[in-house]
């Protein structure tokens, strides 16, 4: 029977084989980062967070070390309101500095019309973060902070990453039953001219922000994840 494969975590998410100082041993580095998305609400409205858990491995496949399949699982799910948009700030910084997201989490949130604010308040503090701005058509782009994506892109994108498995739900999860219930609200619709839009049908008891932190924290996940990294032996060097 083979070793088992000797992984090793660093604080910054990073995972990687041991090769135990072997030359020809290559070397695969996979991660476990954590997405911490917001979609901010107004007044009465809940602000809703969900973290997902972005994990990809080191694995063995016939003696050789490879990444193995990646997976997004949602982790954790919060919903609140009545709070000042000071408060709002303070707890998810709380939130991505937390343990076990500490290091490994990239804070991303809905830069829709409140959420503009809430990001120069931030930026004022030095927090990193993404702003996401939910638009229409069918593409997306980046400027610094700023990320312009189309919504029907976004939300299409986390009904593909459901369908295909790579993501899913952590066992327990509280408030699943209110996520999906919020994922199972969005519509297709056709204008005159011929264009699909999606449109999403929020409740008077504020149904509606869950779906949209998820929807917002699949989108950062599958576009705006760094790229990995494999090291190997140069043939043929000596």
């Amino acid at each position: 029977m083979p070793p088992a494969l000797e992984l090793i975590e660093r604080p910054d998410g990073t995972i990687t084989n041991q090769t135990n100082g072997d030359p020809a041993a290559s070397r695969v580095i996979g991660h476990r980062r954590f997405w911490v998305a917001a979609d901010l609400g107004q007044a009465n409205d809940y602000t809703a967070v969900c973290v997902i858990e972005d994990e990809q491995l080191p694995v063995l496949d016939d003696g050789k070390c490879i990444l193995g399949p990646r997976s997004l699982t949602v982790v954790h799910a919060d919903r609140f309101r009545g709070v000042s948009y000071v408060s709002v700030v303070d707890f998810l910084v709380r939130m991505k500095n937390a343990v076990p997201f500490g290091g490994k989490s990239q804070l991303v949130i809905d830069g829709t019309s409140l959420g503009r604010v809430v990001s120069d308040m931030m930026s004022d503090q030095g927090v990193p973060h993404i702003a996401i701005q939910m638009t229409a058509g069918s593409e997306w782009r980046r400027s610094g902070k700023y990320v312009n994506a189309s919504k029907s892109l976004m939300i299409e994108n986390t009904a593909v990453l459901f369908a295909t498995g790579e993501l899913n739900f952590a066992p327990e999860l509280e408030l699943k039953a209110d996520i999906e219930a919020d994922l199972g609200s969005f519509t297709l619709t056709e204008t005159s001219a011929g264009n699909q839009v999606i449109s999403q049908n929020r409740s008077a008891g504020g149904h509606g922000d869950l779906g949209i932190a998820l929807v917002v924290g699949a989108f950062a996940a599958q576009y705006l994840k760094p790229q990995g990294l494999v090291e190997g032996r140069l043939k043929g060097w000596f």
